[in-house]
């Protein structure tokens, strides 16, 4: 029961918080996440990590009541090798789990869903930010992968729709930075002495 109650809060507040940061910005998001998109893909992917990181880092911002523009993305390329050895390494796990019969890839995914945020947010290395995601999501289960199957009916809505990707993608990116900065709080409120 106190399982269920924790992940109706979290899902619930996490929404909730990242409509607000959304709206209260939205010009600002959609700007930044066109500009994290085609730079993406002009990069064939490769500089998607420092991008995604720097889109963290302006919603964390943001967030804090500082003062933000879309060039601020660009500030994840201060991470730049933590994120794109953590972008390979995602790559070839998801790949080499999908071969294996697709539910390791998508076990392997979700595991990791977190990595960006701990790159950005707790300035960790790639696979320290792995296990910090791991360990996020072991201990989490529920909740998280309720808010991971949000996030995935929003790209694919965002994905059918002409340009929907431009507003389903940064509250996506919102959502889980808030709820990530949510469990890490609540872990270390149980971690800490009493």
């Amino acid at each position: 029961m106190a399982e269920a109650i924790q992940t109706e809060n979290l899902v619930e507040r996490s929404l909730s918080e990242s409509w607000n940061v959304f709206k209260d910005d939205v010009v600002l998001y959609v700007i930044t996440s066109l500009l994290v998109l085609v730079i993406s893909a002009v990069s064939l992917g490769l500089l998607s990590g420092p991008m995604v990181v720097g889109f963290i880092k302006l919603v964390d911002k943001r967030i804090r009541g500082e003062a933000g523009t879309a060039t601020d993305v660009f500030d994840g390329f201060s991470h730049f090798g933590a994120s794109f050895i953590a972008t390979i390494l995602i790559a070839i796990g998801v790949f080499i789990g999908l071969l294996l019969l697709v539910i390791p890839g998508l076990i392997f995914a979700v595991a990791t869903a977190f990595t960006f945020q701990a790159i950005a947010l707790d300035d960790a290395g790639a696979t320290a930010a792995m296990g910090q995601s791991y360990t996020l999501i072991k201990e989490n289960l529920a909740p998280c992968v309720v808010l991971l199957v949000i996030v995935i009916v929003l790209s694919a809505v965002g994905g059918s729709v002409i340009f929907g990707s431009l507003l389903t993608t940064p509250f996506s990116l919102i959502l889980m930075t808030l709820a990530y900065q949510r469990l890490r709080a609540t872990e270390s409120d149980l971690t800490s002495p009493r």
